[in-house]
């Protein structure tokens, strides 16, 4: 009988340490949220852009980072991956105009630069949710071509089969000043987040990549879904109280020195609950980006310097018109369907939403056209297909020396490519 007592009591006690447990856990995640603004289950907690113990780092160390403006402020980070492309995440350019938006490479700080690279063209994926924040990513088109130096470098893809587990990953870009930290912060404003301190400096971070997290699973008890191409990874601040950590949307993630995931979104950092970061898994999108590259690199300088032209003369414009005290008048015709150009053939080919300086003037009305045409010439795929690459002057994608996007089980590599070509 005394042994069924001492039974029976261990079975109550496993009981309500397991009870406990759970408890304690749905009080640390279940209403973690909450308590910091996000009072409904589902929403998406956006990143903060704070840098939380951020080891200052030089460009040298990471070449590939870059600072995209919006009217000349640094506005998300980017990582180059040609010598006119550049990849981020959408949600923060979803809704901007192409005219507000530059890049700058190769600078330690995020509000210096000698050459503001013009972007021309916004592509954002075709699933992209602003809601759910599924699909977040985009590629930018500059008209400048990027020149390569020591502090200006591309990053290659990470192969879709390479295993991320017990690898160290590093996180770099520009985010808020660090007010625990001893750390010099030279404060910059922006009209863009007026309430924040911006830092300046470059900052890195770095972790080993446990996939098997369990602290992850605080997304999912607050009904926030992981859908497929999202990638959670990071330090908790329950594992490590002091943890260093960095939320800046773009913010690329480097594993063996391949580009592996954009900072999307996440809770933390700066919180007493922090959890790990969500990225946009570029393993997951690497057909997207494989079936979009080839195309955004095969147009030359010259087949965009019209739209560059519209977009410098529809910049000015805006300036004049800020500046005079009797607003000049833009006659922008509007009565007129838009003509497919050469260029226009060959975009309709991408995956995704194409944005140019039409799509921003004349409140959209040229955007739904130029949307309709687009459809139309996706719709009679011979009339695209028809168009050979002979009617657009091709330049080499990038030297022998340098990266490129055939997948191969190493990485991503061109130097083949380009010497089949040659």
């Amino acid at each position: 009988m005394t042994k069924l007592i001492n039974i029976f009591l261990v079975f109550l006690v496993q009981k309500c340490a397991t009870f406990f447990v759970n408890e304690t856990k749905e009080y640390l995640y279940g209403t973690l949220l909450v308590d910091v603004g996000y009072p409904k289950s589902g929403d998406i907690p956006l990143l903060n852009r704070k840098v939380f113990k951020g080891t200052r780092v030089s460009i040298r160390e990471h070449p590939y980072v870059a600072s995209v403006r919006r009217q000349y402020s640094h506005y998300c980070t980017a990582s180059i991956l040609t010598k006119n492309l550049l990849v981020t995440v959408a949600h923060p350019l979803a809704g901007v105009p192409v005219s507000e938006l530059g890049a700058v490479v190769g600078e330690n700080y995020s509000d210096r630069g000698s050459l503001v690279h013009t972007v021309v063209l916004l592509l954002i994926h075709e699933e992209f949710d602003p809601y759910t924040l599924a699909s977040d990513i985009a590629l930018l088109r500059v008209y400048e071509d990027i020149t390569y130096r020591g502090s200006v470098k591309p990053i290659e893809l990470i192969a879709p089969s390479a295993s991320l587990s017990e690898s160290r990953a590093f996180v770099t870009g520009w985010g808020r000043c660090d007010s625990m930290s001893r750390e010099l912060c030279l404060p910059r404003t922006s009209k863009y987040f007026p309430e924040e301190k911006i830092d300046p400096m470059l900052r890195s971070i770095n972790f080993k990549v446990d996939l098997s997290s369990l602290y992850c699973e605080g997304y999912l008890r607050h009904e926030i879904i992981m859908r497929p191409g999202m990638l959670c990874v990071g330090q908790a601040r329950e594992e490590d109280p002091v943890c260093p950590c960095l939320a800046v949307p773009g913010a690329p993630l480097v594993v063996r020195a391949r580009l592996v995931g954009l900072q999307s979104w996440g809770f933390g950092c700066g919180y007493h609950h922090d959890l790990p970061l969500v990225y946009t898994d570029l393993r997951y999108y690497q057909p997207w980006l494989v079936h979009n590259i080839p195309i955004l690199r095969k147009i030359a300088q010259s087949n965009l310097t019209r739209i560059f032209r519209a977009t410098r003369g529809y910049i000015l414009s805006q300036w004049l018109a800020e500046t005079r005290l009797i607003r000049p008048e833009l006659e922008i015709r509007v009565d007129k369907d838009i003509v497919p150009t050469k260029l226009d053939k060959v975009l309709a080919k991408l995956r995704g939403d194409v944005y140019d300086i039409r799509d921003y003037i004349s409140n959209g009305v040229f955007r739904k056209r130029k949307k309709e045409m687009y459809d139309t010439m996706r719709q009679h795929a011979h009339a695209v297909s028809s168009i050979t690459e002979s009617q657009l002057e091709l330049r080499p994608f990038l030297s022998y020396n340098v990266y490129g996007f055939n997948v191969t089980q190493t990485g991503v590599n061109a130097t083949e490519d380009a010497k089949n070509r040659s």
